[in-house]
């Protein structure tokens, strides 16, 4: 039988296959999670009372502000990730699979057709 991945590790799953390094010696190739990035994705998804909100800064900053705008956490309400990121990082980290749905507007990221921004507008 197999186990289920448990929301963190969906998480993790999603910024792998559709991030990219948005700046670097690896600019544009694949994002991976170190292991410590990994702990904290886990950390907020799957704590036992529920999301929990956490400040992350760098490149997981953008990679969650991502799974926020376009991936399966853009329409959960009950956890937003406190991340601290420019408008840039995020669309750099916007792999081609993401540009496809995702448009500039100014100084945000959206998805027109799941109505979410980064950053959120107030």
């Amino acid at each position: 039988m197999r186990k289920s991945l448990s929301r963190g590790d969906r998480a993790v799953k999603w910024i792998e296959t559709y991030c990219i390094i948005p700046s670097g010696p690896e600019k544009g190739q694949h994002a991976r999670l170190s292991v410590e990035q990994r702990a904290t994705v886990r950390q907020i998804y799957d704590n036992p009372d529920g999301p929990q909100a956490a400040p992350v800064t760098g490149n997981l900053a953008a990679y969650l502000a991502l799974l926020h705008v376009c991936g399966p956490e853009a329409l959960q309400r009950d956890c937003r990730p406190e991340v601290s990121t420019d408008v840039f990082t995020v669309w750099g980290a916007t792999g081609p699979d993401l540009r496809e749905v995702l448009k500039r507007d100014g100084d945000g990221v959206v998805c027109p057709e799941l109505r979410t921004r980064y950053p959120v507008a107030a």
